[in-house]
């Protein structure tokens, strides 16, 4: 029985290590998922060390690939165990990643076989080096690189999610909703998104995009509701759309309402969508759904972040959605090139046109394998190479593109929702956007985050403090409190 420990830096339940942990514990291994809260180092490690695990695993974004090698640096050194680097980040930049002091195994792959494999073979003694869909770090430090796994995963012949892996936690045992993913994989090319990455390793859309079967979908979200420790009041679908093709949804909706009955929130997916299918969806309990606007610019929308959506389109849909009385929220990018102060308040009108019960935003970020990220008009605002500069994992302070009136964009981010939801403070707080006032414009934005975090993350009191101290607090306390991989400090151009 080899002893997997999964290691986050985020405060949410990571679906990868909920699938994977469900493939392991099925072939009879232990699992246990640790997440540094960024409060203390010393606690995380040594209570990692106490677990004794043959593997560590990472399931790496950009942001946490600083603070996953340091830990798992840390790790090695008083356990000696494997560590295995996988996700979006380690299929982008295979090379870089392996090459880090600590890394012993990277994932180009779905993790759920392959790991099984590898805890397998560390059971019986034998060569784990020849498991497809690995690259291996040798001891002599060269590289063994195996060829991607033929098979896709499978949706319907995995186990259900293992959401317990969570419930040590205070956090995720008092939490009043659950997260499912009935599908992977996204059709939409969008320039600033990692999914045309993904789709195209993985070999195109018909090989990647992949859902559960509606009655295996709505099985799972009764098991893992029927497993929690409280009352389950919320089900949030986190598949990054939340259906590919109408027919999928029409079946599965009716299911869902008959079988669950719980309102859920979900991921829009725009499109052939009709108005017969919003219908079922506020019938079957949709409590809100995340429309992706991300601009109020159809150029920029179209051309610059290649989402071919219209504005009419979006119109239509969420004049729908208020038809049949679901609510919606929506999102606005800040920190594209181009961008300028006077062109985001022209946005807002459009804004108020969709009518979002709250609007989501945030600043892009150039991760590496983005298809924005090598646009020529990026580039030119990247930072100088001798500045150092973390992604962030929160995406809400700062902005990593050095653009003109950067300071100021930086600030109208933090308080765009109260200028769109009240228009009478469109002027004053564009006004007050000229000044260098970190700690006014962190307070405006901590409080309407808070209401995002009680009307959409349906957070309980304790989740909500934790929300807080992550997203509010400890960026502005970053300077005294230097946390892992979470960026760099709110400091605006002068």
């Amino acid at each position: 029985m080899a002893r997997v420990a999964f290691c986050q830096d985020v405060m949410v339940e990571y679906m990868g290590f909920m699938c994977m942990a469900a493939v392991l514990k099925e072939a009879g291994h232990e699992v246990e998922v640790f997440v540094d809260e960024g409060s203390s180092s010393a606690k995380f490690l040594a209570e990692l060390e106490a677990f004794k695990p043959d593997v560590v695993a990472f399931s790496i974004l950009s942001p946490s690939m600083p603070w996953a090698v340091r830990v798992a640096q840390a790790i090695k050194g008083r356990t000696g165990a494997l560590t295995v680097f996988g996700n979006v980040h380690i299929i982008v930049a295979p090379e870089a990643s392996i090459a880090q002091d600590g890394v012993d195994i990277v994932c180009l792959g779905e993790g759920e076989h392959a790991l099984r494999e590898l805890c397998d073979a560390l059971d019986e003694g034998a060569d784990y080096t020849e498991i497809p869909g690995f690259w291996y770090k040798l001891p002599d430090g060269s590289i063994k690189r195996q060829p991607m796994r033929e098979e896709m995963v499978d949706m319907d012949a995995l186990p259900f999610i293992d959401r317990t892996i969570y419930n040590k936690y205070y956090f995720f045992r008092n939490s009043k909703y659950v997260r499912i993913l009935t599908g992977r994989g996204c059709p939409f090319r969008c320039s600033y998104c990692s999914n045309p990455v993904l789709t195209d390793h993985y070999g195109g859309g018909k090989r990647y995009f992949r859902k559960r079967s509606p009655q295996s979908a709505v099985d799972e979200i009764k098991e893992v509701i029927a497993r929690q420790p409280k009352p389950v009041t919320w089900v949030f679908f986190v598949d990054e759309v939340f259906w590919v093709k109408n027919d999928w949804l029409r079946e599965f909706l009716p299911l869902y309402k008959e079988q669950v009955g719980i309102p859920f929130t979900a991921n829009f997916r725009f499109g052939p969508i009709q108005e017969e299918d919003i219908k079922l969806l506020a019938d079957a309990g949709a409590g809100m759904m995340a429309i992706a606007v991300e601009s109020g610019s159809e150029e920029q929308r179209k051309g610059l972040m290649n989402k071919p959506v219209t504005d009419e389109h979006i119109l239509e849909v969420t004049g729908w959605l208020r038809k049949y009385g679901v609510a919606y929220a929506s999102s606005a990018f800040f920190g594209l090139p181009g961008d300028t102060v006077e062109d985001h308040l022209e946005r807002l009108e459009f804004y108020r046109k969709v009518k979002p019960f709250y609007l989501w935003t945030t600043f892009f970020q150039p991760y590496p394998g983005l298809t924005l990220t090598e646009d020529e008009t990026i580039q030119r605002y990247l930072p100088a190479p001798e500045e150092h500069r973390e992604f962030q994992a929160t995406l809400h302070h700062d902005m990593y593109l050095d653009l003109p009136d950067r300071a100021r964009l930086i600030n109208m981010k933090k308080v765009y929702y109260y200028m769109m939801i009240f228009p009478w403070l469109e002027k004053p707080l564009a006004w007050l956007t000229k000044y260098n006032l970190p700690p006014v414009f962190n307070l405006l934005f901590i409080t309407h985050f808070m209401y995002y975090a009680i009307r959409v993350e349906k957070v309980s009191i304790p989740q909500f403090l934790v929300h807080l101290k992550i997203f509010g607090l400890n960026p502005i306390l970053r300077k005294r409190q230097p946390l892992q991989g979470m960026g760099r400090p709110f400091i605006p151009n002068p």
